[in-house]
């Protein structure tokens, strides 16, 4: 319903009237100014300026002529000053005439403009009879009887004038009534647009609450569908933390026994087959790290963890670990930085390494010869900001125009279609970037066909002081001497895969642990006899991971303070947030490597050794 009357244009209709009234006052207001304008010319050449200077002039000559007369053949005749005066007067109405508004009229007349020129010829004639030392008489009595026979002329001056008035007064009545007529209709036609607006309005008003109701209904489904979506996330968020565990907990037994069995002596055939072995699990696993990244960060659930960071000594691991896996390529892998050695940086180490790992496997897997650069440079402070930049160029396959503006799109591969070379899913560049802008910079591209590509990641620089040395101990520092066998160590691992794994690794460290299958019967070790660490999955039956250390933490005496490193497949942010709100002292994901293993349990020894002592504390 709503859509239909959307459809109607009716506010095409409502601004056609409202121009078309804007039209007709214009209209009006040009037809106001006109009829101003006409009145004005009328008033300037109103009746009297017409018919009262001819009327006058008519008089005066008359009296002109009785003075005359009078002066001629009165016994008493008026004097000679007294006659020009008449004459003076008689002259002055003339002039009067002349520069009235109404005279161009008047003059247009035959009769008059005669009539008038003739009485101009007579005040002439009269002047220069009376101008000489003595008065021309006989000019006079001429003048004299010659004005008495053009008395008649005189008089229709005056009629021509009142003929003229009367015309002028039936124009300007035709004029106002035509005017008056005009702005009738003109008004009638404002009128008739305005209650078409009005009717408009009110059936716009209509519309509106129709569309208002429409629009209410229509918000109730959005809010139901909004409902849906947020049930159908947390659905997807839980699906996402099952698969993570249920693909991670096989991944974990699979790698470490690999791993494992690679330390023990093999064939040459046989060490080929581990590597890769190794390596194709090692490739699935990215790709499952990847898509659960991307799906954090469409939920917004990554957040940086800041750490003091070591920048040169970061990137010079970062050119350890890829100096030999470009060799196995043939290629030469080099860095060259300008960071002094005495910079220190606040700054996530995982996700800045993730982003450099991202990059450079890329160039070392486009790149069939030559080799790869890692550059990096810091650029003092501008506008109180340092930045730094860590670049990585390549001299591989490079890339196209159209390929460079669909690089940072997800699942989009530059070598795409069912027979390209190189493997991948496509997410790698796109996670990067956005961890890099979550981290307040930005990646760039700039590439070739056949010339290579470079990357170059820029990102602001929070210069931190150096850490005290005496509390970063390193597993490089501080080796695990602490296993040894008085130190009691329980599991809590329900996969019998990872159990084996588990108790190898720990025994080729020199320990014998316990094993539970799950969260409840590791709550009834713990209070049946001590140990000095526990391993907790996270997910497992009976009784979780989490459930089971709020249990021990909540234990009365020292069994509530046991050291636990939680051990899960589910590497989301609120899995690592929910371990450490439930009281666990260490995070590690599976698969599990031997590396981030023994570094956790020093860490958590440590600390709890330095408790006890009353010292440093941390976990």
């Amino acid at each position: 319903m709503v859509g239909r009357f959307k459809s109607f244009p009716y506010s095409v209709v409502l601004y056609f009237a409202a121009v078309t009234l804007a039209a007709a006052m214009v209209g009006l207001l040009a037809f106001e100014w006109t009829q101003r304008k006409s009145l004005q010319e009328q008033a300037d050449r109103r009746v009297d300026s017409v018919t009262a200077p001819a009327f006058l002039l008519d008089r005066e000559y008359l009296r002109f002529v009785h003075s005359l007369d009078g002066y001629l053949h009165s016994r008493n005749p008026p004097s000679l000053d007294e006659l020009q005066i008449r004459l003076d007067v008689l002259t002055s109405r003339v002039d009067v005439l002349h520069e009235s508004p109404g005279s161009e009229m008047l003059l247009q007349h035959a009769k008059v403009a005669q009539a008038l020129a003739q009485v101009v010829v007579f005040i002439q004639r009269a002047d220069a009879a009376l101008a000489g030392p003595e008065v021309d008489l006989p000019a006079l009595t001429q003048l004299h009887l010659e004005l008495q026979d053009f008395a008649v002329e005189s008089l229709a001056l005056g009629n021509v004038a009142d003929l003229q008035g009367s015309w002028l007064l039936e124009q300007q009545s035709h004029s106002l009534l035509d005017q008056n007529l005009q702005i009738t209709w003109m008004t009638l036609g404002q009128l008739l647009l305005l209650l078409m607006l009005a009717g408009g309005l009110s059936w716009r008003n209509t519309l509106q609450r129709q569309e208002e109701k429409a629009l209410l209904v229509l918000n109730e489904e959005l809010q139901k569908a909004q409902q849906e979506a947020v049930s159908a996330n947390l659905g997807k968020s839980l699906f996402l933390a099952n698969m993570s565990h249920e693909l991670r907990t096989p991944f974990n037994g699979v790698m470490g026994l690999l791993s494992l069995l690679k330390a023990t002596p093999l064939s040459a055939e046989q060490s080929e087959l581990v590597n890769i072995a190794n390596d194709s699990a090692g490739h699935l696993l990215q790709l499952l790290n990847d898509i659960l990244d991307m799906s954090a960060l469409e939920q917004g659930k990554i957040t940086l963890r800041m750490e003091t960071l070591h920048l040169s000594g970061f990137l010079a691991q970062i050119e350890t670990t890829f100096k030999p896996l470009a060799a196995q390529k043939n290629l030469h892998f080099e860095m060259q930085s300008t960071v002094e050695p005495d910079v220190w940086i606040a700054a996530d180490p995982t996700r800045l390494r993730q982003i450099l790992f991202n990059l450079i496997s890329n160039a070392i897997k486009f790149t069939p010869c030559g080799q790869v650069v890692l550059r990096g440079r810091v650029y003092p402070a501008q506008s109180g900001q340092p930045w730094m930049e860590l670049q990585v160029q390549d001299t591989g396959i490079g890339m196209s125009e159209e390929a460079l503006g669909k690089l940072f799109q997800r699942f989009y591969q530059a070598d795409s279609g069912l027979s390209r070379q190189f493997s991948g899913i496509g997410l790698g560049l796109q996670i990067s970037l956005s961890l890099a802008r979550r981290m307040g910079g930005d990646i760039t591209v700039e590439s070739m066909p056949l010339q290579g590509s470079t990357f170059t990641l820029r990102l602001p620089m929070i210069v931190r002081t150096p850490p005290d040395e005496r509390v970063v101990p390193t597993v490089a520092l501080v080796p695990p001497l602490t296993l040894n066998k008085a130190t009691r160590i329980l599991v809590a691992e329900d996969h019998a895969v990872n159990q084996k794994f588990m108790a190898l690794m720990l025994e080729r460290l020199g320990y014998d642990a316990t094993f539970c299958d799950n969260g409840k019967a590791a709550v009834e070790a713990i209070a049946a006899a001590p140990y000095d660490l526990v391993f907790m999955d996270i997910h497992m039956p009976v009784m979780d991971g989490l459930t089971a250390t709020r249990t021990i933490r909540a234990m009365p005496g020292p069994q509530s303070k046991v050291p636990i490193i939680a051990l899960t497949a589910d590497v989301l942010l609120e899995a690592r947030s929910q371990a450490e709100a439930a009281g666990v002292n260490a995070f590690i994901t599976k698969p599990v490597k031997q590396a981030e293993l023994v570094s956790a349990i020093v860490q958590v020894l440590e600390s709890t050794r330095q408790a006890e002592s009353g010292g440093f504390t941390g976990s």
